[in-house]
């Protein structure tokens, strides 16, 4: 039996060497196999740990942006009542002046300065303060991410320490107190450019008024020659880089907050910011000319006869009360709606999530990338 056995092997040895091999083989394949799909899937979980823990820093980043621009609100539209005071000369012309005509024409420039300067302004801040937090953010998530894995902060990469980061985000007060004046003074000098010929009787339909505002815009944002790769509204962005007239920044010898004033200044001279920008200005003013169309409705005149809104045609005297008021409707306190608008602007949020992403980036945490 033992003979007819090892005869049979001898006779199919290749076969059970074979199949030997191939259960080994497959035994060691299965148990690699495993192990890399076990890697796999470790992997694969770190990842969406790694973007959902991204994920939600961006997200709360973003909330703090939209809370500390609605912040801000009542202190600049102070600021644009005090440098614009259409409220003082109304006061004057109630007792009948004998400069009366003098008054008027002031109230006519100040009134259009102020809806002007209130959609400019609440634009250049809303996106100063996008793209400091966002730069803060992306740095901040890195350095909690090298705490997070033990490893000590990089000094070229860190913000650290905060007087550094209240020091950066002190800027915002520089175009509060230098940016915004020299900006209403060029507005001051377009409006009177543009409207100062016009006769408070002069009749105005809702085109002739949005004629004036844009070729106002036009006075602003085609301020100088610009190159094929720039768009109008770079001449703009002067007013927000005023700490390169601050010699006490200049004489800053702290390496980590020079870097930040650098990176900030290329975000804010590039294409894409600009791109964003005049859209959100554009967005702006559609919401100025909105409430323009409110007041021109045909339900709102005498003229009963007249029904399209085109039609419609107002002396200038009684649009400049209606327009110095509308600096507390676009300026108004939370809910704002002018910046409620920036806020729900699609290349504004894609522009903030690039200025993150770019910050954020950490390859030694072979981190996925941001998809907001």
């Amino acid at each position: 039996m033992f003979y007819r056995m090892w005869n049979f092997i001898k006779r199919h040895k290749k076969k059970f060497i074979f199949t030997a091999v191939v259960l080994v083989g497959g035994r060691y394949f299965y148990r690699y196999a495993a192990e890399k799909l076990k890697d796999f899937q470790d992997k694969e979980a770190a990842e969406c740990l790694a973007h959902a823990r991204r994920q939600h820093h961006f997200d709360s980043n973003q909330r703090t942006c939209n809370m500390t621009v609605l912040s801000m609100i009542p202190t600049l539209r102070d600021q644009l009542q005090t440098l614009l005071n259409t409220e003082e000369i109304t006061e004057l012309l109630k007792s009948n002046p004998s400069d009366k005509v003098q008054l008027w024409d002031d109230l006519k420039i100040l009134a259009f300065c102020r809806v002007i300067a209130v959609v400019y302004t609440y634009t250049l801040m809303s996106m100063m303060l996008r793209v400091q937090l966002n730069i803060i953010g992306g740095y901040m998530y890195v350095e909690n991410l090298q705490r997070h894995q033990g490893i000590s902060a990089n000094t070229s990469i860190s913000v650290t320490p905060t007087e550094v980061q209240e020091q950066y985000l002190g800027l915002i007060r520089e175009f509060f107190d230098k940016g915004v004046p020299k900006l209403v003074a060029q507005i001051k000098e377009a409006v009177y450019k543009e409207i100062q010929s016009y006769s408070l009787k002069e009749n105005f339909t809702l085109h002739n008024l949005e004629a004036v505002i844009k070729h106002i815009r036009e006075r602003l944002e085609n301020g100088r020659e610009v190159s094929l790769k720039e768009i109008p509204t770079i001449p703009l962005c002067d007013y927000l880089m005023c700490w390169k007239d601050n010699s006490q920044i200049n004489e800053q010898k702290d390496e980590q907050y020079i870097k930040l004033l650098a990176e900030t200044e290329d975000i804010l001279q590039s294409y894409d910011f600009h791109t964003v920008f005049s859209t959100a200005l554009n967005k702006g003013f559609a919401k100025l000319m909105d409430y323009f169309a409110e007041f021109y409705q045909p339900s709102h005149r005498n003229d009963s006869s007249i029904q399209l809104l085109t039609e419609v045609s107002i002396p200038l005297a009684k649009i400049i009360p209606y327009s110095s008021g509308l600096l507390y409707k676009l300026g108004s306190d939370a809910p704002n709606p002018l910046v409620q608008e920036l806020f729900l602007l699609e290349p504004s949020k894609t522009l903030a999530a690039n200025i993150y992403e770019a910050f954020s980036q950490y390859e030694e945490a072979d981190d996925p990338q941001l998809m907001p």
